[in-house]
């Protein structure tokens, strides 16, 4: 569904939704996130766990009516996004560690030749990988305590680079390659895809692989660090015997980064 004022999202599914208000406006000021002092990390490898225990991102870019178009508000860029699955390239000798600073590094990843917004990518343009880890909603009746008001906690860590579309096709054999490698063995399943290496060879065709190089990365893990011990205390609690699985990975969150010793 095009929407001339709004950023547009492509995806694999039938659907096509807005992308939130909030990612366009870091993306118009240039890919950075905002993230209070309390909810920052200064541990580089954590935000690569989540990049690899969460590959299932958005790679926003700007639209492709380019500068002074009336592609988007006030005659500007409407950005656009697309939910891909996304990695860190792998090297000669595997996976990277996520103990590896990531700028520098290259995030692989393709797009459906259907889909417009590869169109629009040139050598070098800047883009933004979004990458959202577990997320929950904290109730104030959790706080124990009045007046509070609702609020959500959760980890995200965006990704700003230069993206490069990978015309060689062997090398976007291989990057197809990264992906199931990296997916099957994040899921345990698997798979032998050697009865498939014929039919894979032949969607080569219906995609658009890409990498990026980072430049610049962001993260926020708000975690209720800027609440008292025992307010957090009752929020992981909440968020441990959750019915909701990713409450639950919240919580587990929570105790790796928090003193949550009585």
């Amino acid at each position: 569904m095009d929407r001339p004022n709004r950023g547009r999202v492509w995806q694999f599914a039938d659907c096509c939704v807005t992308v939130t208000l909030a990612v366009l406006a870091q993306f118009r000021e240039g890919g950075r996130m905002h993230t209070p002092r309390h909810f920052r990390t200064d541990d580089p490898a954590r935000e690569a766990r989540l990049i690899r225990e969460n590959p299932f991102g958005l790679i926003v870019s700007a639209g492709a009516g380019g500068a002074g178009s009336d592609d988007g508000p006030a005659g500007g860029i409407a950005p656009v996004a697309t939910h891909v699955p996304m990695l860190r390239r792998p090297g000669p000798g595997g996976p990277p560690a996520d103990d590896e600073p990531l700028p520098g590094t290259m995030i692989i990843g393709h797009l459906a030749r259907i889909n417009p917004q590869w169109k629009a990518l040139r050598p070098g343009q800047p883009v933004l990988a979004v990458f959202l880890g577990p997320d929950g909603y904290v109730s104030p009746t959790v706080y124990g305590s009045s007046p509070s008001v609702p609020t959500w906690n959760y980890a995200a860590v965006h990704v700003t680079g230069t993206v490069r579309l990978v015309d060689d096709r062997d090398e976007a054999w291989a990057i197809i390659q990264a992906s199931v490698d990296a997916t099957e063995a994040y899921a345990g399943t698997d798979w032998d895809r050697t009865p498939s290496v014929q039919y894979i060879g032949k969607l080569l065709a219906a995609i658009v692989a890409f990498e990026i190089t980072v430049t610049e990365v962001r993260s926020t893990f708000k975690l209720s660090q800027n609440k008292p011990a025992e307010t957090q205390r009752r929020v992981h609690a909440s968020f441990a015997r959750s019915r909701h699985g990713r409450d639950r990975e919240l919580a587990a969150l929570m105790a790796d980064m928090l003193d949550l010793s009585a």
